[in-house]
């Protein structure tokens, strides 16, 4: 690991910004191929972020990342087992998908600030140099050199220079936004208002609850074990952010009365004696995709690319399969003929095998979205579930 000041190999094939999953995905798969890699990661040493619920599907792909997750010290690295899930959606009756006839019998529920930082630490035993603390600043394209980008990443940081610039800054796409690349999305304004709860009584629940309501709908989750005496668990509410009931979600009477409203997960909280700590936290949760996925000897990856409702649990799942993808892509266009960056654009082969995934996925993952959401009939008369319909 670096600090700004620490990092002087300032030449390398391949520049990663942003050291979320999509980030570290890639710079791992880059580094096992021995290409030179710097990851650069802004945050450093956040506190919070959203965490989120895998499907026993995704198990494979986390451990071929972090290795065995029943390990002694898995603990640490943010991945804790989920029985199923438990959604009141169409009607007000729990449906409930046992995961203990899948193949891993499991899912995942993850702590992102903690798995983040497994990741990070993954690339760098496999070889990557790690930047943190470093903002991105601008990247100058150029011309007629063995190197293709040249990269600011702060006052007093030297000057770094890459043959292949990737873009994992999450949703702020700041790469492509840089190079004049547009987020394109569908007026969806989707947001996420977060809330922790604990209580010192006993809860055993495993399941991941997701439960729709007449201004958006909830998700929530018990992390396991037990912190100082008390059992914590995180609640999220998902609405529009120009709504009205948006406003009550961002405060704690709010997001109470909010929950005093719903079916299930308001009862459930009551029953274990939780009680809300903390303030709430926000968080973007809309669909958008870029304009362009990729160009000259750039490519951007994960929710840089195209971040997804979180309806659909596949944020980390993206993150970590486009990253691999990418890795791999990048590296078979920097071993295979010229470098400069007209080569290394959508006509590169191998780089137009990602723009087509990329479409393909964007594709997909909108029309299950949208299907989903109209399975739900109840609300069909408020302007949340009127704008999905």
């Amino acid at each position: 690991m670096s600090s700004p000041e620490e990092a002087t190999d300032t030449v390398w094939d391949v520049i990663v910004v942003g050291g979320g999953p999509a980030g570290s995905a890639t710079a791992i798969t880059l580094a096992k191929f021995g290409q030179r890699v710097l990851l650069v990661d802004e945050q450093g040493g956040v506190k919070f972020k959203l965490g989120e619920s895998l499907p026993p599907l995704c198990v494979g792909l986390v451990t071929h990342f972090l290795g065995d997750i029943d390990a002694p010290e898995a603990g640490l690295c943010g991945v804790f087992r989920t029985a199923g899930n438990v959604s009141v959606w169409a009607s007000d009756q729990p449906q409930i998908s046992d995961f203990f006839f899948t193949q891993t019998g499991f899912g995942l529920c993850v702590d992102r600030v903690a798995f983040d930082d497994a990741l990070r630490q993954k690339a760098v035993a496999a070889g990557v140099t790690l930047l943190t603390g470093a903002r991105f600043e601008s990247c100058t394209r150029l011309v007629n050199h063995t190197f293709n980008w040249q990269l600011q990443c702060g006052h007093g940081v030297p000057v770094h220079q890459a043959r292949y610039l990737v873009d994992c800054t999450g949703r702020r796409s700041a790469v492509a936004k840089a190079l004049g690349i547009t987020a394109l999305d569908t007026d969806d304004k989707l947001f996420a208002y977060a809330q922790w709860f604990a209580t010192p009584t006993q809860d055993d629940d495993c399941y991941t609850r997701i439960e729709a309501g007449p201004h958006g709908w909830w998700y929530t989750n018990r992390l396991p074990g037990v912190q100082g005496g008390m059992t914590k668990r995180l609640v999220v509410f998902h609405t529009d952010k120009d709504l009205p009931h948006a406003k009550l979600a961002a405060t704690v009477e709010g997001f109470q009365q909010l929950l005093g409203d719903s079916a299930h997960i308001g009862s459930l909280l009551a029953d274990h004696g939780y009680r809300p700590f903390g303030t709430i936290r926000g968080a973007a949760a809309n669909s958008q995709r870029l304009a362009s996925f990729c160009g000259d000897a750039w490519m951007a990856v994960g929710d840089a690319a195209q971040a997804y409702d979180p309806l659909s649990s596949q944020g980390i799942d993206k993150a970590l399969r486009s990253g691999s993808h990418a890795g791999h892509l990048i590296h078979y266009a920097l071993s295979d003929g010229p470098t400069n960056s007209g080569a290394l654009g959508h006509d590169n082969h191998y780089i137009g095998q990602y723009v087509l995934q990329q479409q393909q996925l964007w594709d997909k993952y909108a029309s299950q979205r949208d299907f989903y959401y109209q399975t739900q009939p109840r609300w069909t008369d408020q302007p949340f579930w009127q704008r999905r319909s």
